[in-house]
């Protein structure tokens, strides 16, 4: 795992004079709080905000914080950090690469999480880019670095937002020098070489396996990264965690890249004595869609980014199907390690549902094979099954309606199939819904389309 370590850095953020967390100017609320005029969360203050935002948007609203030592902690009081969505890695700089670059600059202590996928829907260029902001009830916040990982938190709102971007590296195993002469080196130069390289070749897969592939190595030495901060912060449970692997379906070694993060997730949960079963995160695994040569890492990064808080959550799973961390082991020596669903509250804040990503599965078993509208209709109905779960453990109750979407479809090229798939969600949650929609490869080769959801916390879009 390629990691710059630095010294840990607490610094105390500008309180802010604004008294509550939400971002200034004209926005457009959630959709449940759009055709209703209610707030998206019952019962209670809301712990949580979200707000979305354009890449131009959030261009304008940073020149105007440049002139202001506190600018951006006005409009945004209580952030905790920041996401980038949208395409990385073109020949010019991206919406999404400009984003995060802006924010680093004017807001260098804001943890900043990249999610390199293309946006996708009508009228939307290939180099769009969507900015979330985490937001919360506090202005007590302070940042830290620790090695590759940014994060900051709140001691009063008991909530911490974070961030770690690495990428894979391969150990690299060198021969000792020769003792020899230079001449008898010379001599044996061309024989040791054919036979180094044919050693190299019938055992270098076998190796790297037997000490984990890179990007076992790399999630795990993440995850444990993230545990270790949760711990010192006391702040030890993960609410929501979001992991970006590149290239999630090519097979390396000899197996399937997402099956290798599964590995190295497990791996790290064991080593941290975190609990595999019960009290897991929500959580989502997408693959940001990059190109792999043989069993070379790919250019892109393996990036997480979660929200964790001092309270745990509430563990929801879904009925109509097997909990993922009991998936039998034709999916993986080591099973997913997440839950369906999690519910948090803080206090007497209203309660936050996080829906991990959901897609066209029954028990264990993909269905609708090859039908992305099918697929579609039956991940709704899993999501369904989700919130009236959740009822049923005291949470909510929320509808389809009260959900922000996020959905990740395959094939980006049909758009047929994208303007069916947006079809289907508007009937289910109804015409308000506005899903952001991004080109990914989902963890399962054979699954078109996935979507997460969230609840209970404000929601915005900047106009």
């Amino acid at each position: 795992m390629s990691v710059h370590p630095v010294d840990a850095e607490r610094r105390p953020c500008s309180p802010s004079s604004s008294a509550e967390p939400v971002a200034r100017g004209q926005t457009t609320a959630g959709p449940a709080a759009s055709r209703s005029g209610e707030p998206l969360a019952r019962g209670g203050d809301r712990a949580l905000r979200l707000v979305r935002m354009s890449h131009a948007r959030l261009a304008a609203l940073l020149h105007d914080a440049r002139g202001h030592g506190d600018g951006f902690e006005r409009a945004f009081p209580g952030a905790l950090g920041a996401v980038c969505i949208g395409a990385a890695g073109l020949q010019d700089e991206s919406h999404a690469d400009a984003a995060a670059r802006m924010l680093a600059d004017v807001v260098p202590d804001l943890p900043v999480a990249p999610v390199p996928m293309t946006l996708l829907g009508a009228g939307i260029a290939a180099d769009d880019a969507v900015c979330e902001i985490w937001q919360c009830h506090a202005h007590d916040l302070r940042s830290e670095r620790r090695g590759a990982l940014h994060y900051r938190y709140s001691e009063t709102a008991g909530l911490v937002f974070g961030s770690i971007v690495v990428h894979e590296t391969r150990d690299t195993h060198e021969s000792p020098e020769s003792p020899e002469s230079p001449e008898a080196h010379e001599a044996h130069e061309a024989h040791e070489a054919h036979e180094a390289h044919e050693a190299h070749e019938a055992h270098e897969a076998h190796e790297a396996h037997d000490s984990g592939t890179p990007l076992e190595r790399a999630t795990h030495d993440a995850y444990c990264a993230l545990f270790d901060v949760l711990d010192s912060l006391g702040m030890p449970h993960p609410l929501r965690i979001w992991n970006t692997v590149p290239a999630i379906n090519a097979v390396q070694f000899g197996i399937e890249r997402y099956r290798q993060f599964n590995i190295g997730r497990q791996h790290a949960f064991d080593a941290c004595r975190r609990v595999l079963t019960g009290g897991v995160p929500a959580a989502c695994a997408l693959g940001s869609v990059v190109p792999v040569a043989g069993d070379a890492s790919p250019a892109a990064p393996l990036a997480i980014h979660f929200l964790a808080s001092r309270t745990p959550a509430d563990q929801v799973e879904n009925p109509r199907q097997v909990s993922a961390y009991h998936y039998p082991a034709e999916y993986g020596p080591r099973a997913p390690t997440f839950a369906r669903a999690a519910a948090w509250s803080e206090g007497d804040a209203a309660r936050v549902l996080f829906v991990s990503g959901t897609a066209s599965i029954v028990g264990h078993r993909t269905v609708h094979h090859g039908d992305v509208v099918a697929q579609t209709r039956e991940t709704v109905a899993n999501l369904a099954a989700v919130l009236e779960q959740a009822a049923r453990q005291g949470h909510g109750p929320f509808s389809l309606a009260d959900l922000s979407y996020r959905v990740y479809v395959r094939d980006a090229g049909d758009t047929e199939a994208l303007a069916a798939i947006e079809r289907v969600l508007r009937e289910a949650a109804g015409p308000g819904v506005r899903p952001l929609v991004v080109h990914a490869d989902v963890c399962r080769d054979d699954l078109l389309v996935e979507i997460e959801a969230c609840a209970g916390h404000e929601e915005a879009w900047l106009s």
